[in-house]
């Protein structure tokens, strides 16, 4: 079996890629020259560039990496202009867009705050188009409905699920919402939560209560996961037929902390942004305690939290490893395919970048013949096991038998006539 060590007490190295600290502004630029105002969501597309909802200039920036640079652009929007407005480029107004997300065609989905709206944005060779989805401008409600006949109340975060829905903390709702693209129109339902209902509840469809939900992330397996920030408390929410279930897998309402744990016993201090990984590990942005959480998948029973960077109530600027790192209210989070984490390090106005010990993830090699499979990855990855399942949405199983070590891999054979399976590698 690969050997297996632990590493989630294990912390990572916080840089600071793009942005200055105490300095606020809108310019563009490279690394520390570029300004932003209040940065929120973040989201990471498969190239690796980022994006970024720059709240309070009201504008979409982009990160772009050219080796060892960080060239920020707006894509969107005009510095300081709150408003709304469809167009291209600069002449499209936003008012204190949070959230943001990115799909596989590079298509920006953007969750307008205060103007209770969901918009698009399109790239269109140089130019980006931005158009509104759903929503209706400065009219707030929870109307469920087809295109401007939906009403949101503060929508706040924004996710892209594996089928090209888009799921939505609709926050003063207290409701999470699914906007679903129909020919043209695009349709609005909750899934989760009652209008106006708000309250800590574990439950199916609009039996289940949130209070304030802030962050949404939408795992490749399907499951929705919710930073559920006035119940300082992680929930999960998954499809089964025609209902959602929803159960709360770390924190506890009204037991506000910094503990880590298992379960309840991890503590969270108004947790806002949520990202989730291939593996199904969770990362938190514990916004009033100044650290970045880690949230690993159960083996058995509960889900494990672990702080990787950041000292819980101590705010402040700091790169660094672990504790020795600082931040200032983080508010946005995103984790590429490689296992960094970068941060909206919101009231310090910078983005930073978090580099896990291990390094980047190890890539799982298959070699098809005729009669076998051969998977290998790095013999260096003793801190990932080896795990298959039947169908890609249900249970993994670790594998123990069968593995061998060949010069610098390990290497698992299987015949051709075994039957067909998935596999990935998991980090414990």
């Amino acid at each position: 079996m690969c050997p297996a060590v632990s590493v989630l007490s294990q912390p990572y190295t916080f840089s600071t890629i793009a942005g200055l600290a105490g300095s606020s502004g809108s310019s563009d630029g490279t690394n520390s020259t570029a300004r932003f105002y209040f940065p929120g969501g973040i989201a990471v597309d498969r190239a690796g560039t980022l994006y970024v909802a720059d709240i309070f200039n009201h504008t979409i920036r982009k990160i772009a990496m050219f080796g060892s640079n960080q060239v920020v652009s707006t894509v969107v929007g005009l510095a300081g202009v709150a408003g709304f407005a469809d167009g291209t480029n600069s002449e499209a107004r936003f008012d204190h867009p949070n959230g943001v997300a990115v799909d596989p065609g590079g298509n920006l989905f953007v969750a307008d705050h205060y103007n209770q709206t969901i918009r698009k944005i399109s790239p269109d060779g140089t130019n980006w188009v931005v158009t509104t989805l759903a929503g209706l401008v400065d009219h707030r409600n929870h109307n469920d409905g087809t295109n401007s006949d939906a009403r949101f109340y503060s929508p706040t975060d924004i996710t892209v699920g594996e089928d090209g829905r888009l799921y939505v903390t609709d926050t003063a709702n207290f409701t999470i919402r699914e906007v679903s693209p129909l020919g043209t129109n695009w349709v609005v339902t909750t899934p989760v939560g009652l209008a106006l209902n708000y309250g800590f509840l574990d439950g199916t469809n609009d039996q289940a209560q949130f209070d304030y939900p802030y962050g949404i992330a939408a795992s490749p397996a399907g499951a929705l996961y919710v930073a559920d920030w006035g119940n300082h408390a992680i929930r999960q929410i998954t499809r089964f037929g025609s209902n959602w279930s929803v159960i709360t897998i770390a924190g506890l309402s009204g037991l506000m902390g910094s503990a880590d744990g298992t379960g309840p016993k991890a503590k969270f201090y108004f947790p806002n942004g949520i990202a989730v990984d291939s593996q199904e590990t969770l990362y938190i942005a514990d916004q009033f305690n100044h650290t970045i959480r880690r949230i690993t998948p159960p083996s058995k029973k509960d889900w494990l939290a672990s702080t990787i960077g950041g000292m819980p109530l101590q705010s402040g600027i700091a790169d660094g490893v672990g504790n020795d790192a600082r931040f200032n209210k983080p508010f946005g989070i995103a984790v590429d395919i490689a296992g960094n984490v970068y941060v909206a390090d919101y009231a310090n106005h910078t983005i930073r970048k978090g580099v896990p010990p291990w390094g980047s993830a190890p890539s799982l090699q298959i070699v098809l013949s005729a009669t076998q499979s051969i998977l290998s990855w790095t013999a260096n990855a003793t801190n990932f096991f080896l795990e298959t399942a039947s169908v890609l949405s249900g249970s993994w199983t670790p594998v123990t038998n069968g593995i061998s070590l060949s010069a610098d891999s390990f290497l698992l054979t299987n015949s051709a006539s075994s039957p067909a399976a998935f596999f990935r590698l998991r980090l414990r």
